[in-house]
């Protein structure tokens, strides 16, 4: 079977899912997908793609899972069923980071802070495109499944020096010895940049509304945030004033909620 007949083969409806599996299983580019159409597919190849492509028809099994990763800020991010699939509306706290430091004539040293890291987009992303400026990185989250994808996504998106820098922390919020010294009144000569994408819909909401691949595939724990949806960012707001009450070190914030 050539590459072109698989592509105008009827049995495969969902036409856009079939050429992101294939280029995933062939190692093509979209481009390379479609000047190719003469390349042979073996049987083992073939097998491959007719599982990959069940796997999301059949099981209703998200494709950023099925692949392993997701296409994030010119990136390959990967991810997995303890993550959540990073959303592209994610890609705006990036932005707005961009622009604190573009904007920002700050000459303290900045430490980042990412709270709840998941499969450390937020945290790794910043680190990629901003670690020049950031003197110190610390990524916490409370699943070790995911704090595994994101030590994953730290060790190959980020150079020697990025990783140097970059420490990953298993706790809840900021509960983590390694924050409580950061806020040290001996470290007054540094600036805080937190981020956060915390769970914040409500059970009831999310309960009614969410659509199945969400409900079956992703962690629900990385979405809700029991009654009003806050409880966590109130949890995160009263470690923040815990620990900072006697350093008070300037903290900017950036929350998608």
């Amino acid at each position: 079977m050539t590459l072109f007949d698989l592509l105008k083969s009827p049995i495969y409806s969902q036409k856009p899912i079939l050429e992101k599996i294939v280029c995933h299983v062939l190692g093509l580019t979209k481009t390379q997908l479609f000047t190719r159409t003469e390349q042979t597919i073996t049987d083992e190849q073939k097998q491959r793609i007719d599982t990959m492509y069940r796997r999301y028809v059949e099981n209703k099994e998200p494709l950023e899972y099925i692949l392993g990763y997701v296409e994030f800020a010119k990136l390959q991010v990967h991810v997995s069923s303890a993550t959540i699939i990073p959303r592209p509306e994610t890609e705006y706290m990036l932005e707005a980071v961009r622009e604190y430091f573009e904007d920002t004539n700050n000459p303290r040293p900045v430490t980042l802070i990412d709270v709840g890291t998941g499969s450390g987009i937020l945290g790794v992303c910043t680190m990629y495109y901003q670690s020049n400026r950031i003197n110190q990185a610390y990524l916490t989250e409370i699943s070790t499944d995911a704090l595994e994808v994101a030590k994953k996504n730290k060790e190959t998106l980020l150079n020697a020096l990025q990783q140097e820098k970059t420490t990953l922390l298993h706790c809840s919020l900021l509960d983590h010895p390694m924050i409580k010294q950061i806020v040290d009144p001996k470290w007054q000569n540094q600036s805080i940049l937190l981020v956060a994408n915390l769970p914040y819909i409500p059970d009831e909401m999310f309960a009614n509304n969410a659509d199945e691949r969400i409900t079956k595939w992703e962690p629900t724990i990385a979405f809700i945030g029991w009654d009003d949806g806050l409880d966590l960012y109130r949890q995160m707001f009263d470690q923040i004033i815990t620990y900072n009450a006697s350093a008070k070190l300037p903290i900017t914030m950036y929350l998608e909620m």
